[in-house]
């Protein structure tokens, strides 16, 4: 038998990798060229609409010009210098961003300019419009001091906005296109070029890699095969124990998916079939809410949505139960500060317990505990919300005492309090005790039955004490954080 570790197999397992590694790279290439298609056509987009900005001002203050020439009136002139000011600032603004001399408070950059139409050759583009700009700036200083515009530099600033000035701006906007465009083909040349390399190193490697490999592997399995052959013959005593033991490994194996898939079911059937019910009956429960009621249709709208919230609290608590027993929940510790649960919890049950004539307080604290905030958060929950359930009258508290690395986290409550033989009961499933005054709506005994998995999948210890007649605590520890 060929043995996997030869020279062979190494030496294809690197032109594998040499493979990936280069469709790798033709992947991130084709990427980069994309991401510089965007980015050149952004900047072109937004190179045409700063220019047609700039047309579009240089047409206005041309206008302001002509009116100022005209204007009698100073209230009127005045007003007309202020627009002409304004306007010439955006101008001379946008012309920065065009000619590459923008700050940082007058928008992003552009990229650098071509040079030979703004700073070079035959007719720069920049000395005409920064002359333009300062025509405007001297007609506007003319206004302020109550002067009219000179008739020939108004002239001249009109023939100029709407003739050799606008015609450059147009000219710099078709550049800009000419420049996007020729890239935009560039990059996709190269594109096409790189999607071909990959598939001719594709077809490569599927000829020098995959067919021998295919090959070695047959050949490996053929040896095995008469490996297992010659045990077969050697000792069939021994094949006929690997048969049992392979039976009962099948049958276990079968069992356990069996039960998966049941679960599995379960989980989905509850998630799904159920819960859409259940929102369906909440969105009808609301909208009678918002029909005209009788006071007996209203008690029995009342009665509906209690037993709508039972439901839904139960069949959480039974997924919460599918889950942990699945294993698919996995803590995650991190350090966490007691005070801002503490304040949330006695924020989220004071309407509930103030609903039952009870006082709920939580003590504050500046401990630090390690353990998985949300699965921590659960069990104080279910604790404090149990607390509630079974008090009728005085309060629940919750407190911390620290017993050397240990802080335990206690909650208790005022209730009529557990005997003896029930205390290690409640926290199987489905298990209530014996009270004639209890509620059967509020739950089906699974809250501590969730509490004791959250606490045995934490590593943490639950405790309970409890005086009949005189209450319950409940505790759970958690280590410090370190």
């Amino acid at each position: 038998m060929i043995p996997i570790g030869t020279t062979t197999a190494r030496w294809m397992t690197l032109r594998y990798a040499l493979a990936l590694t280069l469709i790798a790279l033709g992947t991130l290439a084709g990427f980069v060229m994309t991401e510089r298609v965007i980015g050149q056509h952004e900047r072109m987009l937004e190179v045409v609409n700063v220019s047609g900005r700039q047309r579009m001002l240089s047409q206005r203050t041309a206008l302001l010009v002509e009116q100022l020439k005209s204007a009698t009136d100073p209230a009127v002139r005045a007003d007309l210098a202020q627009r002409l000011d304004d306007a010439t600032g955006l101008f001379e603004a946008t012309h920065r961003r065009l000619s590459g001399r923008a700050g940082p408070e007058e928008g992003p950059p552009l990229g650098p300019p071509p040079r030979d139409l703004f700073f070079s050759g035959p007719d720069p583009l920049d000395p005409v419009v920064t002359g333009h700009i300062a025509a405007l700036r001297r007609v506007i200083a003319a206004a302020a001091a109550g002067r009219p515009p000179a008739p020939a530099e108004a002239d001249r600033i009109t023939a100029q906005a709407l003739g050799p000035l606008l015609d450059r701006l147009e000219e710099m906007v078709a550049l800009y296109q000419e420049e996007g465009e020729a890239g935009f083909q560039t990059l996709h040349r190269l594109g096409l070029a790189v999607l071909l390399i990959t598939l001719l190193i594709l077809a490569v490697e599927a000829l020098a890699i995959f067919r021998p490999m295919t090959r070695q592997v047959r050949r490996q399995f053929t040896e095995i095969l008469r490996m297992a052959e010659t045990i077969e013959r050697a000792n069939a005593t021994l094949e006929q124990q690997v048969r049992e033991r392979t039976a009962e490994l099948h049958t276990a194996k079968t069992a356990a998916e069996q039960a998966h898939r049941a679960k599995s079911r379960f989980l989905a059937h509850a998630s799904h079939d159920l819960q859409q019910p259940l929102q369906a009956i909440g969105m009808f429960t609301g909208m009678l809410e918002r029909q005209p009621q009788s006071a007996k249709a209203a008690a029995l709208l009342t009665d509906l949505k209690a037993a709508q919230r039972s439901m839904r609290d139960l069949l959480n608590a039974i997924l919460d139960i599918s889950k942990l027993e699945s294993g698919v929940v996995s803590p995650k510790p991190a350090d966490l500060p007691l005070s801002p649960l503490f304040d949330q919890l006695e924020a989220e049950f004071a309407g509930q317990a103030e609903a039952k004539g009870l006082r709920l307080r939580a003590i504050p604290t500046d401990a630090v505990v390690r353990s998985d905030p949300a699965l921590l958060e659960r069990i104080v929950r279910n604790l404090i919300a149990n607390a509630i359930r079974y008090t009728e009258s005085g309060g629940v508290l919750v407190g911390c005492r620290t017993r050397g690395d240990t802080l335990w986290i206690e909650v208790y409550d005022t209730g009529r309090g557990i005997a003896e033989p029930d205390r290690q009961r409640i926290f199987e499933e489905f298990v209530q005790l014996d009270r004639p005054d209890r509620d059967r709506s509020e739950g089906i005994g699974l809250g501590l039955a969730i509490v004791e998995r959250l606490a045995r999948l934490l590593g943490h210890p639950v405790t309970v004490r409890s005086v009949e007649g005189r209450g319950t605590v409940f505790a759970v520890g958690v280590p410090l954080a370190g």
